[in-house]
């Protein structure tokens, strides 16, 4: 990472990255669900009382989308951005709530050089997002390719 960017080459199996965290506010999922996911439990924090979650929640996408900003805030940049390749096991073991603040844990699973493509490789990696308590909630796995410096 020489030159403030991360490669392929400055990944390896274990490596773990811890984010920096972010707060969010009754107006923030209700401004995100009015927009990607109108659910009531989502909008209304009044009739969200009466759901099976008992009070306003955010959606899952509103969670994912956080933590792609904590991502990006945090973990150093890869050369010509950090772009997905797939996501293969998401899940939301908890809800988030309204005041609750989530770091992001990623956790480097595996690599793997790509033929077709020398330029970049490809990383899997275990991102798990907490909340003030320490409590998941939610878990990912995802394949990431990475520029490689040799290329």
């Amino acid at each position: 990472m020489t030159d403030g960017f991360l490669y392929f080459e400055g990944l390896s199996i274990g490596q773990k990255f811890k984010t920096s965290s972010i707060t969010v506010t009754e107006e923030d999922i209700i401004a995100y669900a009015r927009q990607f996911d109108p659910q009531f439990f989502h909008t209304d924090p009044e009739a969200a009382k009466h759901s099976i979650f008992g009070g306003l929640v955010a959606s899952g996408w509103h969670t994912s989308s956080l933590t792609m900003r904590m991502m990006t805030d945090s973990i150093p940049p890869m050369k010509g951005g950090m772009i997905g390749r797939a996501i293969e096991k998401i899940s939301w073991p908890r809800a988030v709530r309204p005041g609750d603040t989530l770091t992001l844990h990623i956790e480097v699973l595996e690599k793997r050089e790509l033929e077709k493509t020398p330029e970049r490789g490809l990383f899997r990696t275990k991102n798990t997002v907490l909340n003030q308590k320490g409590e998941p909630v939610m878990e990912m796995e995802a394949l990431v390719f990475a520029p490689r410096k040799s290329s």
